[in-house]
């Protein structure tokens, strides 16, 4: 199967750029700015991109150093960093519609994930900001839509160029579970890859929804396994309390027998009178 790697348009459709590539623009700018705009519109926290290089003749190109903030209360600058992100274009799709991603890979990830006591954390308050933007029949709102190009909206053309992501892939993760809260200790861990499925299903989807679809998705998913590590240390901890608990019941029992049995053997070695 013919496919285009095109790494820098990755995260032009992920923030619905409807493959406008072909416009002669600066996609450089416009990448960048896309990226930044919609994903901060979406997290209500900045959203920065380090460097685009598009080198759109030659059908490669790059997105480096993709940065989701954290809101201000929290301990790290950084909820998620993206250094890198691949995907195959099916060529033959690019005349007709939709247009078929088979593959989107975001590579070497780090998450950073803070928890308080009651198990809510700086993941879930973002989750919940993404998931503001979103209608109650699970649509993205206008405000996180991306716009096109200058060019595009001056055009006549009106009809969107609908996406299908055969497969979204998160891989080489890096996990940072913050757990001081909850029992004083910091864990650091590798995750190989986390499948985010098909977006679009056999009808696609239009290309201005699909970046905030993407994001919504990728959240919910490093929620789900953050949880899962915090109820994992929650149960250790519980645990550690409870064997605390019985070693201190146990040293109580033996500490109370023995001062019985001294108590009992002065009582003996006492003259009668």
């Amino acid at each position: 199967m013919n496919k285009l790697a095109l790494l820098a348009a990755t995260l032009l459709l992920l923030f619905g750029g409807a493959l406008w590539f072909l416009a002669s623009i600066d996609w450089n700018g416009y990448v960048r700015s896309q990226i930044e705009i919609v994903g901060s519109k979406l997290t209500d926290n900045p959203v920065r991109v380090e460097r685009v290089d598009l080198t759109l003749k030659e059908g490669a190109g790059s997105v480096y150093g993709v940065t989701f903030s954290n809101p201000e209360q929290y301990q790290q600058p950084h909820a998620l960093v993206i250094d890198e992100t691949n995907l195959d274009i099916v060529i033959k799709s690019l005349s007709n519609q939709p247009i078929i991603i088979e593959n989107v890979q975001l590579l070497g990830s780090q998450v950073f994930v803070e928890f308080n006591k009651n198990g809510s954390s700086n993941i879930s308050e973002l989750l919940q900001n993404i998931n503001a933007k979103f209608d109650q029949s699970g649509e993205p709102n206008d405000e996180v839509k991306t716009e096109p190009p200058r060019k595009q909206r001056e055009s006549q053309e009106t009809q969107e160029t609908l996406l299908i992501v055969e497969n979204l892939e998160l891989k080489d993760i890096a996990l940072t579970l913050d757990l001081t809260e909850v029992n004083g200790k910091v864990i650091e861990l590798s995750l190989p890859s986390i499948q985010l499925g098909n977006i679009g299903g056999e009808q696609g989807v239009e290309a201005s929804k699909l970046g905030a679809i993407i994001v919504q998705r990728l959240f919910k998913q490093i929620s789900v396994n953050a949880k899962q590590q915090f109820e994992r240390a929650a149960k250790q901890r519980a645990k550690e309390k409870l064997k605390q608990k019985a070693s201190d019941l146990f040293n109580k029992l033996v500490t109370d027998d023995k001062q019985q049995e001294e108590t009992s053997e002065t009582s003996e070695n006492q003259p009668n009178n």
